[in-house]
């Protein structure tokens, strides 16, 4: 009982690996790029605030040449997002490295992808880079990926994102005016948003304790939303439903909890989960 009791409280405890998506999210990663990049293995540290990301990169890069060791290579490089859809996100980038001592320029498009409450999220890089050299510059493809611990903040002052301010006497704000939502609507949208990120969370955490049981099923429900300006709150609960693998007995517990939201344009993201 106590193996199938820590086996929902992990499968559960997966909402709580939160941050507040749509601020400043900081990121850690690990990656490695072929063709001219060069690098076997990297890390990167950077921030984003909205659509825009900067990072900065070191990373052990071979010198291609018999005889001839590799050296380490550190560069930086700006992002900007164009399309986001659900947890994916494509983004054009442009940036600088010093490789084995010799300058390069790369720029080209991204696609990273992250699970709604989970803080960690893979990437991968096409472009083309030119290196430049005493003698010519070195134009050729360069392809980097990898995957990035994200941890987010509310923005870099410590506060939440002020898109559609709230009202000075307290007064729960409304969408912005373009979105043409009644107060109803953008509940309901919160509610949506919060059901949606509860169940990809949980989806995560079948499939990385699947090992652990051989049957498994939840269900979300959610209660009230309470909006508030720019932040919201969805009430609910989750049922899990497991069979232990060596058991045939099926388990089952409900656990209340609060998803918390914050404004995103005319609709919501989904920043933590707290156990009721």
């Amino acid at each position: 009982m106590k193996r199938m009791k820590w086996m929902m409280a992990a499968a559960l405890g997966a909402l709580g690996l939160s941050g507040a998506a749509g601020a400043a999210d900081v990121r850690l990663g690990l990656n490695s790029s072929l063709g001219l990049g060069c690098q076997v293995v990297g890390v990167r540290a950077g921030v984003q605030e909205g659509r825009v990301g900067v990072h900065a990169q070191g990373a052990y890069c071979l010198s291609g040449v018999q005889g001839q060791s590799g050296g380490a290579a550190f560069g930086a490089a700006v992002s900007f997002d164009l399309f986001r859809s659900g947890g994916l996100t494509t983004y054009a980038l442009a940036g600088a490295d010093l490789l084995n001592g010799n300058a390069a320029l790369h720029a080209g498009l991204g696609l990273r992808y992250g699970i709604p409450l989970i803080p960690v999220e893979g990437y991968v890089e096409a472009g083309v880079q030119r290196i430049s050299t005493a003698l010519q510059p070195i134009v050729g493809p360069r392809l980097a990926l990898g995957v990035n611990y994200k941890v987010n903040v509310a923005n870099l002052q410590g506060t939440l994102p002020t898109t559609g301010a709230a009202t000075g006497d307290g007064t729960p704000a409304p969408a912005p005016a373009e979105c043409k939502l009644t107060p109803e609507q953008d509940a309901a949208a919160a509610r949506a948003t919060a059901q949606s990120a509860a169940e990809a969370a949980l989806s995560a955490a079948a499939s990385a304790y699947s090992a652990g049981f051989s049957s498994f099923s939840y269900q979300v429900s959610t209660g009230g939303a309470s909006v508030n300006g720019n932040t919201a709150q969805v009430s609910g609960s989750v049922t899990i439903n497991l069979v232990a693998r060596g058991s045939n007995t099926p388990t089952s517990d409900t656990y209340s909890g609060t998803v918390t939201l914050v404004r995103d344009g005319c609709g919501w993201v989904a920043t933590g989960y707290s156990r009721g």
